[in-house]
């Protein structure tokens, strides 16, 4: 099988694998339901993150740790989802008086090669997820030992 990108076939030597993205400024308050996409990349150790799709595939059997740290400005919700099913969530809301702050969630999943991790979404009203150059929605991710 021939590498692509974000399908976590290029394992360095070290076998570390490991990946922080961060949400764009231009994708704050998302509009829609399903995977969000962090674009930023500050690291990809192993290849296994796309920004392009938001999915996290499994280069390597073992234990993984994941956290997203979501900046909230009134209402958010998210799940780490695993194969397509929850395993974590969150419901964050600084209603009725609107303020910034931060909601995080995060779990170790055993994973096998090829599993898919993301961050999904519920929609609007509940999206109220942002960024901007002071404040960051990241999603980070990396094998155990």
């Amino acid at each position: 099988m021939a590498y692509e990108p974000g399908r976590g076939d290029n394992i360095p030597p070290s076998g570390t694998v490991a990946f922080t993205a961060k949400l764009s400024v231009h994708d704050s308050y998302p509009c829609y339901s399903g995977v969000l996409k962090f674009t930023t990349l500050l690291v990809n150790e192993g290849g296994g993150y796309s920004p392009d799709t938001g999915v996290f595939t499994c280069p390597l059997d073992g234990f993984y740790y994941f956290t997203v740290h979501m900046s909230v400005y009134g209402r958010g919700q998210g799940t780490i989802f695993k194969n397509g099913e929850k395993v974590v969530s969150l419901y964050h809301t600084s209603l009725p008086d609107k303020c910034s702050q931060v909601a995080s969630m995060s779990s170790v999943i055993r994973l096998s090669k090829r599993d898919e991790v993301s961050v999904n979404i519920w929609g609007p009203g509940r999206n109220d997820i942002f960024a901007t150059d002071d404040n960051d929605t990241v999603f980070t991710g990396f094998r155990l030992g």
